[in-house]
């Protein structure tokens, strides 16, 4: 069988697309850190990343739902997180950096857990 320039490039391009499926981290304010104490809703421990939903206590009546993202399972690992370090129901105090847009959602920076442990994402 002869593979021809065509076939190589499209053979190319389809290995390289799980590379253009990852994104960077400039839609966070990376300089900037937020604090915020919540009840765990949903805890999620697979790849590309783990995700954790939460409820922001109620301040002046008011709760917000955010979503953070944490690093891989692999990397958080590493730094002592495992699939049962947080459970739905968990009231947990996290730091964050925000995106930039100022949608509820960040990326995680570290986490006190109910038992007063802290772990952390990044340094």
């Amino acid at each position: 069988m002869k593979i021809t320039a065509p076939v190589l490039a499209f053979l190319a391009v389809l290995g390289a697309a799980p590379a253009f499926a990852h994104h960077a981290f400039n839609m966070y304010e990376n300089d900037r850190y937020v604090t915020l104490a919540g009840t765990v809703k949903t805890w999620t421990w697979k790849n590309p990343h783990a995700m954790i939903d939460f409820v922001t206590d109620p301040a002046a009546g008011k709760t917000d739902s955010w979503s953070v993202e944490l690093s891989s399972p692999n990397i958080i690992g590493r730094r002592g997180w495992n699939m049962d370090s947080v459970h739905a129901g968990d009231h947990l105090t996290l730091t964050l950096h925000p995106m930039k847009d100022g949608s509820k959602y960040g990326l995680m920076v570290s986490v006190i857990t109910p038992k007063g442990e802290t772990l952390k994402d990044k340094d």
